[in-house]
Protein backbone atom coordinates (compact mmCIF):
# COMPACT_ATOMS: atom_id res chain seq x y z
CA UNK A 1 0.00 0.00 0.00
CA UNK A 2 1.08 3.50 -0.90
CA UNK A 3 2.05 6.11 1.75
CA UNK A 4 0.67 9.50 1.15
CA UNK A 5 2.23 12.20 2.84
CA UNK A 6 0.52 15.63 2.97
CA UNK A 7 2.77 17.40 3.96
CA UNK A 8 2.17 20.36 6.59
CA UNK A 9 -1.55 21.42 7.17
CA UNK A 10 -3.19 24.17 6.11
CA UNK A 11 -4.51 27.16 9.45
CA UNK A 12 -7.77 25.88 7.77
CA UNK A 13 -7.18 22.00 8.09
CA UNK A 14 -5.95 22.40 11.42
CA UNK A 15 -9.11 24.39 12.88
CA UNK A 16 -11.07 21.79 10.67
CA UNK A 17 -9.55 18.99 12.58
CA UNK A 18 -10.01 20.36 15.78
CA UNK A 19 -13.13 20.89 15.38
CA UNK A 20 -14.00 17.52 14.42
CA UNK A 21 -11.65 16.09 17.40
CA UNK A 22 -14.33 18.02 19.55
CA UNK A 23 -17.32 16.60 17.65
CA UNK A 24 -16.38 13.43 17.91
CA UNK A 25 -15.60 14.00 21.83
CA UNK A 26 -19.03 15.60 22.22
CA UNK A 27 -20.46 12.73 20.63
CA UNK A 28 -18.62 9.98 22.75
CA UNK A 29 -19.45 12.28 25.78
CA UNK A 30 -22.99 11.94 25.03
CA UNK A 31 -23.21 8.40 24.39
CA UNK A 32 -21.19 7.18 27.79
CA UNK A 33 -24.22 9.73 29.76
CA UNK A 34 -27.29 8.67 27.75
CA UNK A 35 -26.25 4.82 27.57
CA UNK A 36 -26.95 4.30 31.42
CA UNK A 37 -30.20 4.37 33.27
CA UNK A 38 -29.54 7.74 35.80
CA UNK A 39 -32.71 7.76 37.20
CA UNK A 40 -33.15 11.31 35.89
CA UNK A 41 -32.61 13.02 32.29
CA UNK A 42 -28.87 14.14 32.00
CA UNK A 43 -28.52 17.58 31.17
CA UNK A 44 -25.81 19.46 28.74
CA UNK A 45 -23.55 19.87 31.84
CA UNK A 46 -23.39 15.87 32.60
CA UNK A 47 -22.38 15.63 29.13
CA UNK A 48 -19.95 18.88 29.10
CA UNK A 49 -18.66 17.20 32.02
CA UNK A 50 -17.89 13.89 30.54
CA UNK A 51 -16.41 15.43 27.53
CA UNK A 52 -14.29 17.59 29.82
CA UNK A 53 -12.94 13.97 31.29
CA UNK A 54 -12.61 12.22 28.23
CA UNK A 55 -10.60 15.25 26.94
CA UNK A 56 -8.37 14.72 29.95
CA UNK A 57 -7.78 11.61 29.30
CA UNK A 58 -7.27 12.53 25.57
CA UNK A 59 -4.40 14.23 26.48
CA UNK A 60 -1.85 12.35 28.73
Amino acid sequence: MTHIDPGDLSDEARMTEGSVRRLELFRAAYTAVTAYDWGATPDVTDVIRVAEFLADGEMR
